[in-house]
């Protein structure tokens, strides 16, 4: 409800959360099934790269829908390994990437790949990774993808850190 109410008018009902828990819990859900397909995951959040200031429920959306789309990619991968990370950057984001190695973005696409009905996917709507960037956007932050050298693609988006008061420090 929370993610029609805001693809409809915009809105984000944001709080301070810890990353690592928010990445830990939309993995969950979002890897069901996935060791059964033969998929290694790896999670490494870096300790500085947390609180976020977010809506849970939104960037949780993002997160499974990022891996999800990982999981497809792999699907006749030799080697299926994904691998989301974060990091805190140097401009005060923190940065969360999510990795995989699949067949790669095809090259036509890739300028196009967060435009609403764009898809590599036979049954794809083409809807999900514009979703993720608007949301992405509505927090302030920014998400592109990247091919790996060795094949796969690494999605990158940031969000704003959230600078917590030490209540010990007045």
């Amino acid at each position: 409800r929370r993610l029609r109410d805001f693809v409809a008018r915009g809105e984000v009902d944001k709080s301070i959360e810890d990353l690592p828990e928010l990445i830990e819990d939309a993995s969950k859900l979002a890897l069901i099934g996935a060791r059964e397909c033969g998929v290694r995951s790896f999670i490494n959040c870096a300790p500085l790269a947390t609180p976020v200031l977010v809506d849970r429920v939104q960037i949780q959306q993002v997160i499974v829908n990022l891996v999800r789309n990982a999981i497809e990619a792999m699907s006749d991968a030799r080697v299926r390994e994904l691998r989301v990370a974060t990091r805190l950057r140097t401009d005060g984001f923190i940065e969360v990437s999510v990795e995989d190695t699949g067949p790669g973005i095809p090259e036509e696409i890739l300028p196009r790949l967060f435009k609403a009905f764009v898809s590599s996917k036979t049954e794809g709507m083409g809807l999900g990774l514009s979703i993720c960037r608007t949301i992405v956007e509505a927090h302030g932050g920014r998400i592109w993808v990247e091919q790996r050298q060795d094949g796969g693609s690494i999605f990158r988006f940031t969000l704003i850190h959230a600078q917590v008061e030490d209540a010990n420090e007045h």
